[in-house]
């Protein structure tokens, strides 16, 4: 979910119900396989006649697969980034993941600077 959570942030999620939940919010959910996984929520659709929750990390080029509302676990509030909390409520939140959500292209570009910056370092 890089830029938004950055290693070392301290991210808080709270329970929350289907209708609270809006296009680009984070949501912490677990997968079929067992791991937990905070990504954007993009959109609901349905798979063999009930609703699931369509999901994207911000440097994902594609969506995960589908999210049954029983994995559901919460919804993040708050970032504690060096000590300072971040609002993902905030304007500048709300922006960055209808930003995300709307252009493609900015994954692809995220991705590839994660790769390059990957290689550096090795």
């Amino acid at each position: 979910m890089y830029p938004c959570i950055k290693k070392g942030d301290i991210c808080r999620f709270v329970s929350t119900e289907a209708a609270n939940i809006k296009k680009g919010d984070i949501i912490l959910f677990h997968t079929p396989h067992g791991n937990l996984v905070a990504h954007r929520f993009c959109r609901l659709v349905t798979r063999n006649q009930q609703l699931h929750y369509l999901c994207k990390g911000d440097t994902n080029l594609a969506h995960d697969e589908a999210v049954a509302m029983e994995h559901l676990i919460g919804k993040m509030t708050w970032i504690r980034r060096k000590g300072r909390i971040i609002q993902v409520s905030s304007l500048p939140s709300y922006v960055w993941g209808q930003t995300v959500l709307s252009f493609p292209m900015i994954s692809l570009l995220l991705r590839a600077y994660l790769n390059r910056r990957e290689s550096t370092q090795a």
